[in-house]
C-alpha cells in the first residue's frame, strides 16, 4: 500500500508526498525571502493555509450528507478527507492575488513552486508501493478457530480493515465501521485482527459492544503482505481481488463511504 517511515513517524502514500512538497516550499521560500522580499514567505504561508482550508471544504461539500449528521467531524483533520482540486484552486487564487499586488515575486514564486512540485513527485514515486492483490494460500481463522481463506472472498468487492484492540484509532473507528458493515449489501467488510489472541478480541467485543465477525491473523501476515506500516489500515479491494485504494490511520465515515462507492463503480 506504500508509504514512508521516518523513525517513529509513519506517513501514508497519500500524505507523504504532500508533506514533502509543503516542507520544500516553506524551506525554499524562507531562503529566497532573505534575498528578495519577506512578502515571499507571507505568500507561501497564506497559500498553504488557504489550500488546506479549500481542500477540506471541497471534500466536506462533496460529502455534505454525511457531515450534516455529525458537523463536528468536519474538524477531524487527522482523518484526512481533502479534495486535491479544491486545494489547488485555493493555492492558485492566493498566488494570483499575491502576484497582482507584487509582480516582482513572480520569479521566486515560480521557482519555489517548481521545487516543491519536484519534491512531491519524487516522494510520490518512492512511496507509491506496488500493485497488490488479495493473497493466495493465506489461511486465517475465525474467532472460534474455524479456517478462513481470504482468497475465497474474491467475487465481491470488499473493504479489509486491519486492526487491533490495543490501538486507540482502531477503537474509535470500529463502531462506525461496524454500523456500515451491517447496512452494506454490495460490498463486504472484513475485520482482520492483527497479532492478538482470541481472548483479547472477545474481551474487546464484550466491552465495546461492536457487532462484527473478526478474522484472526495472529502472525500479522495480512499486514506484511499489503505493506501496512501501522494500524488501523483500510484496504479497498475490487471483486477480482486487486487493491484499488488504501487508507492508513483512522478513517472517517465520509472517506469510507466514498471508497465503497468507488468500488461499486468498478463492479464487473
Amino acid at each position: 500500500m506504500g508509504g514512508l517511515s521516518l523513525g517513529p513517524l509513519t506517513l501514508s502514500a497519500e500524505r507523504a508526498p504532500v508533506a514533502a512538497g509543503l516542507i520544500a516550499l516553506m524551506i525554499v521560500t524562507a531562503v529566497l525571502a532573505r534575498r528578495s522580499s519577506p512578502a515571499l514567505s507571507a505568500w507561501a504561508g497564506s497559500a498553504v493555509v488557504v489550500a488546506a482550508i479549500t481542500a477540506r471544504l471541497g471534500f466536506v461539500l462533496g460529502h455534505a450528507g454525511v457531515y450534516l449528521q455529525d458537523p463536528l467531524s468536519i474538524l477531524a483533520f487527522w482523518q484526512s478527507g481533502f479534495s486535491p482540486l479544491w486545494g489547488m484552486a485555493g493555492f492558485v487564487l492566493v498566488t494570483a492575488w499575491s502576484l497582482w499586488r507584487n509582480a516582482d515575486l513572480a520569479l521566486p514564486v515560480a521557482a519555489s513552486t517548481l521545487i516543491a512540485f519536484a519534491c512531491w513527485s519524487v516522494v510520490h514515486e518512492l512511496s507509491r508501493g506496488v500493485d497488490l492483490a488479495l493473497p493466495e494460500g493465506l489461511h486465517l481463522t475465525s474467532l472460534n478457530g474455524d479456517p478462513v481463506r481470504p482468497a475465497e472472498w474474491r467475487g465481491r468487492p470488499m473493504v479489509i480493515n486491519l486492526w487491533a484492540s490495543w490501538c486507540p484509532p482502531c477503537r474509535r473507528e470500529m463502531p462506525m465501521m461496524a454500523e456500515i458493515a451491517a447496512q452494506e449489501t454490495e460490498v463486504d467488510l472484513h475485520f482482520v485482527n492483527q497479532g492478538e489472541g482470541a481472548e483479547a478480541v472477545r474481551r474487546y467485543l464484550a466491552q465495546s459492544g461492536a457487532v462484527i465477525a473478526p478474522v484472526m491473523d495472529p502472525g500479522g501476515e495480512m499486514m506484511r503482505h499489503f505493506g501496512a506500516m501501522g494500524l488501523p489500515a483500510t484496504l479497498f479491494i475490487d471483486a477480482n481481488g486487486q487493491m484499488q485504494a488504501a487508507h492508513m490511520g483512522e478513517i472517517s465515515r465520509a472517506q469510507l463511504l466514498a471508497g465503497i462507492e468507488d468500488l461499486k463503480d468498478v463492479l464487473p
